[in-house]
């Protein structure tokens, strides 16, 4: 699977799992605990979802990644703990590009089609997930845009009165725009560089304007509208998860609630009274759209009673409800960390590059590396060249130099060239015609390892040459080759591309000496 969706698919995982903890806790929580705590605790939720933050140990790291964790073989039959490791890179060309020809022949036994149906939905799920992402980003935007050009077009400029209240409760320390508009059924916050408030064109006595803007400059001062922008990115990136419309509702929710107890903290049963009656008397009689991305007084009727049984139950917290919150609040950032997101180990990604550059002298197998780029196709370029890029060298006397493809009929082949990788005399007898050498033995496993690897491979073959090239093939110098063939494995080892999902039983088929003699 592509690396970003499995990482798309663990924070979301990891974040319902948490968002899901805390829906679980809520009613036991929801008039006990500050409204600011509960806001916060949602925010964490948000970010789990969208920071791809692990450690190695991490919960979703191990459901992602736990079948690759390193697996190492020796080519000579040992366990290797730790691979040795080697100074040269060798250099993998291709000595033809021939377009490639899987016809229908490659899904011949695929009865159910299930094999082709898992191939093609792997192929093509990161477009899938990236132009749904992409697709409701736009729909928010142009929402936005065509609000914000509607309201502009459309607003009044506030009364020297209105400006003078709103000047006070700023005491001269931002530079928030007061505007009236016959489109705005509630008062609003809008915008992040250039933040206004919008009220509706009716009359406001002074203590509603008062209570209005102290509402609206609470969300200005708490990065609200910063908070609602960011819950609709991270609700794009998840957009196949319908959980996240329940934990985006949520945090809107949350935030009226703590929107509502910061305005009240320092006001008396009177002034609670009726900041309550303002929230009643501008209620909105309409929903705006998702991706307005406003930050509304009194927009949602359903929790309107909600918010007022807070605002009059409302009273200063304990020392023990302070302290429960804050254990509260490390517990949940806690288990965010626990939970983690599929990124992978550090120890996977060390050995992926010591691979990748020092791979043909190399004595190991690293079939966890190698399983990443399993393929149906022998034309798949690419993976095949990873491949063998990451096989061992059959004897430390050789490099890897170049590989050939038959691609366009079968049977698909696929040909592998070994060189001298120095000129230092070679200490054994050439060309090999002792029966099972050491080289006809680790060929023999790095032919399983690429049938295993490779689905629609045929035969593959083995050249090697006991000098070195001047950097261009010359095929009369391989005088030893070994060439083996998908169906003699087969007739031993059944479907061969099960070794990739099961590497323990994989590694203990390389252990063996598997003596299958090439032809």
């Amino acid at each position: 699977m592509n690396e970003t969706i499995k990482l798309i698919l663990s924070l979301s995982l990891s974040g319902s799992i948490l968002a899901g903890l805390i829906f679980a806790i809520k009613p036991f929580i929801k008039h006990k605990l500050s409204k600011s705590i509960q806001y916060y605790i949602w925010i964490v939720v948000l970010l789990r979802l969208v920071l791809p933050f692990s450690f190695e140990n991490s919960i979703m790291n191990k459901v992602f990644y736990n079948n690759q964790t390193s697996v190492v073989i020796s080519s000579q039959g040992e366990y290797d703990e730790e691979p040795s490791t080697s100074q040269n890179i060798s250099n993998v060309s291709s000595l033809f590009n021939i377009k490639e020809d899987v016809v229908n022949r490659i899904y011949g036994d695929d009865v159910d089609h299930s094999r082709f149906s898992r191939d093609l939905f792997n192929k093509y799920i990161f477009y899938i997930w990236l132009l749904g992402a992409i697709l409701v980003v736009l729909v928010n935007l142009t929402s936005y845009i065509r609000f914000t050009k509607k309201i502009k077009l459309t607003n009044k400029l506030a009364t020297d009165e209105e400006n003078r209240v709103l000047n006070d409760l700023l005491d001269g320390r931002h530079n928030v725009i007061l505007s009236r508009n016959v489109w705005a059924p509630t008062p609003m916050l809008i915008g992040i560089l250039r933040p206004a408030i919008i009220i509706p064109d009716i009359s406001f006595d002074e203590n509603q304007l008062r209570y209005i803007l102290l509402h609206e400059l609470t969300h200005f001062k708490r990065f609200d509208i910063e908070i609602k922008w960011l819950t609709m990115l991270v609700t794009s990136l998840h957009w196949f998860n319908p959980f996240m419309y329940f934990i985006k509702k949520e945090i809107n929710h949350a935030c009226e609630l703590a929107c509502d107890e910061a305005v009240i903290k320092n006001l008396n049963s009177l002034e609670k009274q009726a900041y309550g009656d303002t929230l009643i008397s501008i209620v909105s009689k309409k929903k705006y759209s998702a991706g307005i991305l406003q930050a509304t007084m009194s927009e949602d009727k359903s929790i309107l009673k909600e918010r007022l049984i807070s605002i009059m139950k409302y009273s200063k917290k304990s020392k023990t409800i302070i302290i429960t919150s804050v254990i509260l609040f490390v517990g949940i950032i806690s288990s965010s960390i626990i939970l983690g997101a599929g990124v992978g180990t550090s120890k996977e990604k060390a050995e992926s590059e010591l691979y990748t550059q020092n791979a043909q002298k190399k004595s190991a197998y690293n079939l966890a590396e190698i399983s990443r780029y399993k393929t149906p196709y022998i034309g798949d370029n690419s993976k095949v060249y990873a491949i063998v890029n990451h096989l061992p060298v059959p004897d430390n006397y050789f490099d890897q130099k170049y590989i050939s493809m038959r691609t366009s009929e079968k049977p698909y082949n696929l040909t592998i060239y070994y060189e001298a990788g120095s000129d230092i005399e070679y200490k054994g007898e050439w060309p090999v015609t002792k029966p099972d050498s050491a080289i006809e033995l680790n060929s023999e496993k790095n032919a399983l390892v690429l049938f295993s690897m490779i689905d629609n491979l045929d035969e593959v073959t083995f050249a090697y040459r006991i000098s070195q090239s001047s950097g261009e093939l010359d095929f009369s110098k391989y005088d030893t080759t070994f060439t083996f063939k998908r169906a003699t494995f087969e007739e031993k080892y059944g479907d061969l591309s099960a070794f990739a999902k099961n590497l323990d039983l994989f590694k203990n088929v390389l252990t063996e000496k598997i003596s299958i003699m090439s032809e």
